[in-house]
């Protein structure tokens, strides 16, 4: 039939079960049904409610709580009823998990879920990223809400120092070879402190002549000069230097001397033996004094 106003574009027109074969003058809460199945109005605005011919207002006449009606005041046994509904909340439905693809989407939809940018220190580096994984048990990752913005901190990378100056960094490995050397973390100074200990360690030390030491110097020999056997490739000890070709040596043997058998030996004399120091020559060998 005719009517005044614009056509439903969705839903039905409504009008809901009468309840007034229920009103005995004392009762004030109703069951709303359509059809006899429960109906939920949703909002006491949603529906148009008339008892005994007077219009209810809405949230002071009645209230509605879920499918039911709570009159403020009870209806007479002899008051009638109707109630059409205004409007029925539509359910739009919502997709499933996993049913919705590309095909779905528009363009820049896709484009903007793919329009991650990847930074670093502020510098776009990278777009359409969508997975930015981080290997690592020591990478820390924080959401910087002002600037939207996912703070990636990656400390896997070690800095080596030495003597506290940094010489590289992002190394993963070090590796020690030889034996002696030790190593402890520092956590005055977050630093792993490492001591090497080389062959006659603080035996050399550097002053304006160079290197030098107060030991014996030996080479391809393990034992003291001047013990039996103990000769090797070079051995020095006392007062020795080698000046354009010339032999330098103290004029006093200091050290008790040992000419081993198989071997001779030379002394640039005078030559003066301190006291308590001996000089002893295998049979079969012989020591020079020029």
């Amino acid at each position: 039939m005719p009517y005044i106003g614009r056509e439903l574009t969705a839903g039905n027109y409504l009008k809901l079960d009468d309840i007034s074969s229920q009103f005995d003058g004392s009762k004030t809460t109703f069951n709303l049904t359509s059809g006899g199945q429960a109906f939920f109005p949703g909002s006491a605005f949603s529906i148009l409610v008339s008892v005994a011919g007077v219009i209810q207002e809405a949230n002071s006449a009645y209230e509605i709580n879920n499918s039911q009606i709570i009159f403020a005041q009870a209806p007479g046994p002899t008051d009638n009823f109707f109630c059409v509904v205004l409007g029925v909340a539509l359910g739009v439905g919502v997709p499933g998990d996993g049913t919705v693809g590309p095909d779905q989407l528009s363009a820049a939809a896709i484009d903007t879920l793919g329009a991650t940018e990847y930074r670093k220190d502020g510098t776009v580096v990278g777009s359409a990223v969508t997975v930015v994984n981080y290997i690592g048990a020591d990478n820390q990752f924080s959401y910087n809400q002002n600037a939207r913005s996912l703070d990636v901190t990656i400390t896997s990378g070690v800095g080596i120092q030495s003597s506290g100056s940094a010489i590289g960094t992002g190394v993963t490995q070090i590796n020690f070879i030889g034996l002696g050397n030790t190593f402890a973390y520092n956590s005055g100074t977050n630093t792993v402190d490492v001591s090497i200990n080389v062959a006659a360690g603080g035996t050399w030390s550097s002053n304006s002549a160079g290197i030098n030491t107060t030991k014996i110097i030996g080479v391809n020999t393990t034992a003291a000069v001047g013990t039996a056997n103990s000769e090797g490739a070079v051995q020095a000890h006392g007062n020795i230097a080698i000046t354009d070709g010339s032999l330098i040596i103290d004029q006093t043997v200091g050290q008790s001397i040992t000419v081993p058998t198989g071997k001779n030996g030379l002394l640039i004399g005078p030559t003066t033996v301190a006291v308590g120091v001996t000089v002893d020559v295998a049979q079969g060998s012989t020591l020079v004094v020029v």
